[in-house]
């Protein structure tokens, strides 16, 4: 009778992790911005924190963590401590065998609204509050503010350790659900990463005609017509041109890099932008 047990590309039986290897992804989670990229924003961080728990579960499968790099270095912009949560996430789906358009549709999906759960409850709530007791502490000459502040924030940082095991045991909990609907799954966390990620588009993509570009006497801008059109239509433009050039045309990465600052050279010397 054949195993039902998830193999690796080597045919190997998939390791388990331990709660110690849980622990420490917690702990090397707090270097992911350690490596800051603006290709990629937390990417390399990212991944590099997860691969010794990745290795512990493939072992020396040269090509699963090929594939493991190849998903994990595509961007990701998320608050911290939720990227530890999505983390242990990711690493219960991988140790289960899942699908790894699944995986990545799934972390494509929620690191968008993991941000504002995060950025809400860390820094625009205890963070900002214990500053404020803090502040209270030092303005009465006293050195408890500067220790409650310290101290708060060295908690916050281990809590991510709670983060990764709550992620990790989200992750085991759902894979009976998940393995019932994969196919769905697969398709609608695609869906949604796409959204995600193309609602980021304006947020890191500017492209604006100068005000000083008007249209004959009518004195509107040039930039207004485009905004009442389709707001931040340009820069959806300029990505869709950019994806197209590379998908279509294979265009060389360099050029293309080339091009985008030598027309935006151009159009600001001749105050076009």
């Amino acid at each position: 009778m054949e195993s039902s047990e998830p193999l690796n590309k080597n045919g190997e039986p998939l390791k388990k992790l331990s709660k110690s290897d849980v622990t420490k992804l917690g702990l090397l989670s707090m270097l992911l911005q350690i490596s800051y990229s603006y290709e990629r924003m937390q990417a390399p961080g990212w991944t590099l924190s997860m691969i010794p728990a990745f290795k512990k579960i493939y072992g020396d499968s040269h090509e699963d963590l090929a594939e493991f790099l190849t998903y994990n270095m595509e961007f990701i912009n998320t608050e911290p401590h939720m990227a530890t949560l999505l983390q242990g996430l990711v690493l219960s789906m991988e140790e289960n065998g899942q699908d790894r358009a699944l995986i990545d549709g799934i972390k494509n999906g929620l690191f968008g609204p993991f941000a504002g759960i995060g950025d809400s409850i860390f820094w625009f709530t205890v963070l900002p509050i214990t500053a404020g007791i803090a502040c209270s502490f030092s303005e009465q000459g006293s050195i408890l503010g500067p220790l409650v502040y310290i101290g708060v924030y060295v908690l916050v940082c281990l809590s991510r350790i709670l983060f990764a095991r709550l992620g990790y045991s989200i992750g085991t909990s759902a894979l009976g659900t998940i393995s019932e609907s994969t196919k769905y799954l697969t398709k609608a966390a695609g869906i949604l990463g796409t959204m995600v990620v193309g609602a980021l588009i304006p947020r890191y993509v500017t492209f604006a005609f100068a005000d000083s570009l008007v249209l004959g006497a009518s004195g509107s801008t040039v930039q207004s017509v485009f905004d009442n059109l389709l707001p931040n239509v340009l820069p959806l433009a300029c990505v869709f041109l950019i994806y197209w050039l590379f998908k279509k045309k294979h265009c060389n990465v360099i050029l293309v890099i080339l091009g985008v600052i030598a027309i935006g050279l151009a159009m600001s010397f001749l105050g076009w932008m």
